[in-house]
């Protein structure tokens, strides 16, 4: 007998000396016998950020999807490679990703990149937006939200944006957004130099 059998019977037995006795404050107990001996239930998996890109060589076409995970983004399939002189797909190999779950605008060719968030966090992100104010002081300091995110959150979120750029003169990114723009500096370790002169644009131009 398997323990999660052998727990409803034991929760049915609860119930039953229950009413026979009148004690119904075997009630609870048996109710969480038998409670114990109903199946778990999956837990939900949260969504992950999603980085899509169109990739090529001479003679094939396809996109790449990778995912971010444990903070770094990792291939985790390709669609079916698409000839690109005939337009057919290769044929005999297997695990390919349909082409239909590529974003338009990568299928379109009117982008070569996207990103797609889960929802909570793209509503997230979308409640911040450039002010005029911050625009006006050169971006000094940036927003509140803006300083607060991990290396991790704006590497993500660095990607769903574009801005103009804006350079330094006579100090690194890293010495000017530590100093100037009052990043925290364990808040931006890890950036790259290209990824920290987005993120000192960002700033300037007012998130």
């Amino acid at each position: 007998m398997t323990r999660r059998r052998f727990a409803f019977w034991v929760g049915f037995g609860l119930f039953s000396l229950a009413e026979k006795l009148r004690c119904y404050g075997l009630d609870e107990l048996a109710a969480a016998a038998m409670r114990a001996a109903e199946p778990a239930k999956p837990v939900a998996q949260p969504e992950m950020p999603l980085h899509w890109i169109v990739a090529e060589n001479k003679s094939w076409r396809w996109f790449e999807r990778e995912s971010y995970v444990a903070g770094q983004w990792k291939l985790t399939g390709i669609t079916t490679p698409i000839n690109k002189k005939t337009g057919e797909p290769k044929v005999g190999g297997t695990g390919y990703l349909d082409e239909s779950v590529v974003p338009g605008e990568l299928r379109r060719g009117s982008q070569r990149e996207a990103i797609e968030l889960p929802p909570e966090l793209d509503a997230e992100y979308d409640r911040h937006h450039p002010h005029p104010k911050r625009r006006a002081r050169h971006g000094r300091p940036p927003s509140k939200w803006l300083r607060s995110l991990n290396a991790d959150e704006l590497r993500i979120w660095l990607k769903t944006i574009d801005v103009p750029e804006a350079g330094v003169s006579g100090m690194t990114y890293w010495e000017h957004l530590t100093r100037d723009h009052s990043f925290a500096p364990a808040k931006i370790e890890g950036l790259t130099i290209d990824e920290q002169a987005k993120l000192h644009a960002a700033a300037h131009y007012g998130y």
